[in-house]
């Protein structure tokens, strides 16, 4: 009797779990089951609209700086050439800017070259059209967040002449968080060698929509609606599920 017992108790537990197990694997709410891509990407940073430096301020050098991202990507097949997935992006972005501001209330005329530093989390959704199996173009579209920025560099009193005035050169430098968020597109073109390894060339176009910065107030190429590109060349490997 104990044994019967025991084989019923089995075959219940047996059923159960094939019970759960089903039901894992038909839930809506089951794991994500595309293919999933990681890529390393570095390239330049660079304004596209010049920054907002007040009525005050004149001869405005914005330049290009250093620029590099870690991306996730997942997409899934639609058919034999289209996919769409999602991305989500941590990029590390600097930019140079070299600019002249008169005090209104002193009439007086510095000259500042400050560097700056961005950390940028980007989350896009995508379409991707592939030619053949060996180059996927891809199109992108979402939003950017950028909670953390630094800046460092140089201020001075210049005459009429432009020329430094002895013993006013000061240290700008400030690191804190930030509230900027805005508009992240980007075109992406990818070469297989095989079903995994991939290069890729990208470009962003982003659109500042908020800025908060009160030290620097809008000194920096993002600021105020600024607009700035991004071009990175990336070398990645995609997982097939």
């Amino acid at each position: 009797m104990k044994k019967v017992f025991l084989l019923l108790a089995l075959a219940a537990f047996a059923v159960s779990g094939s019970a759960q197990i089903y039901y894992y694997h038909t839930t809506p709410s089951r794991p994500w089951d595309g293919n999933n891509s990681y890529s390393l990407n570095a390239g330049l940073d660079f304004s596209l609209v010049k920054a907002n430096f007040g009525s005050n301020a004149s001869d405005v050098d914005v330049k290009p700086g250093f620029a590099a991202s870690f991306r996730y990507e997942g997409d899934k097949n639609i058919n034999e050439r289209f996919s769409w997935g999602y991305q989500l992006e941590l990029g590390y972005l600097t930019q140079g800017v070299e600019y002249n501001k008169t005090e209104s209330y002193s009439s007086k005329t510095y000259h500042s070259d400050l560097s700056w530093w961005d950390l940028q989390v980007d989350m896009r959704l995508s379409l991707s059209y592939w030619f053949g199996d060996v180059v996927e173009l891809q199109a992108a579209a979402g939003i950017f967040l950028s909670p953390f920025y630094g800046v460092k560099g140089d201020r001075w009193q210049t005459n009429a002449a432009g020329v430094e005035v002895s013993g006013t050169r000061e240290e700008q430098k400030a690191s804190a968080f930030n509230f900027g968020t805005g508009v992240s597109t980007m075109l992406q073109a990818k070469y297989f060698f095989n079903e995994n390894f991939f290069l890729s060339l990208n470009a962003h176009y982003n659109i500042g929509l908020s800025f908060f910065d009160k030290e620097f107030e809008t000194e920096l190429a993002r600021s105020n609606g600024g607009q700035n590109g991004i071009v990175l060349l990336g070398i990645g490997y995609k997982f097939i599920h």
